[in-house]
């Protein structure tokens, strides 16, 4: 929806430009790319929309390879940049109960709670990427779930750049199919996380 608003705002005229400037970089234009991707991942900028733009600038196959190099790197400098702020200033960010629960979450569980979190949007990008690193995960478990949990996530919405300007094609169906089942994975996840938070929570006060 907001890649569509997004269009039918002007989003389609910067785009061809920003298309003709990355032709203009050749083999470059991916590496380009993905630097700026880091960055915006760090600044703590929406990706979804840049996302998207690498399936139309690169298609499919070289967006989605550009973007996982983007916002992996973006997630390791995220996380390197929190565990040197501290905990008080990423709490300022997050939201000091938010930030509990991803805490309490991450830690118990490492490696797959990132992928889980990774594979399903229960926290924004950015959150997951600051929390992570006043957290108690080891940089190697966290980049390596992100790396894997990230895939089904970029996959659908480069296909969703890349395909949106043929509302007939195939393939625009397909990923529109991925994304709802991506929205509801979820809100199971959601309900499941809570749940298992409640259930920790009520066993910790009995004790």
């Amino acid at each position: 929806m907001a890649l569509g608003a997004w269009v039918a705002l002007g989003g389609g005229d910067l785009l061809r430009e920003v298309r003709q400037w990355v032709d203009s970089l050749g083999m470059w234009g991916p590496v380009v790319f993905a630097v700026c991707y880091a960055l915006a991942v760090t600044a703590l900028l929406p990706g979804s929309v840049l996302t998207a733009s690498a399936g139309a600038l690169f298609g499919l196959p070289l967006g989605v390879a550009a973007v996982l190099v983007g916002a992996t790197a973006g997630a390791a400098l995220s996380f390197g940049l929190a565990r040197w702020l501290g905990r008080p200033v990423v709490a300022r960010y997050a939201g000091s109960g938010r930030l509990a629960r991803l805490d309490a979450y991450l830690t118990r569980r490492g490696f797959a709670a990132v992928l889980l979190v990774r594979l399903v949007p229960l926290f924004p990008f950015s959150v997951i990427n600051y929390g992570a690193g006043v957290a108690g995960v080891r940089f190697s478990s966290y980049v390596t779930a992100t790396a894997l949990g990230i895939i089904p996530g970029t996959v659908v919405y480069t296909g969703l750049g890349g395909f949106l300007g043929d509302p007939g094609s195939p393939g625009l169906w397909i990923a529109l199919g991925a994304l709802l089942v991506l929205s509801a994975g979820s809100w199971w996840a959601a309900r499941l996380v809570h749940s298992r938070s409640v259930e920790a929570g009520a066993t910790a006060g009995s004790r």
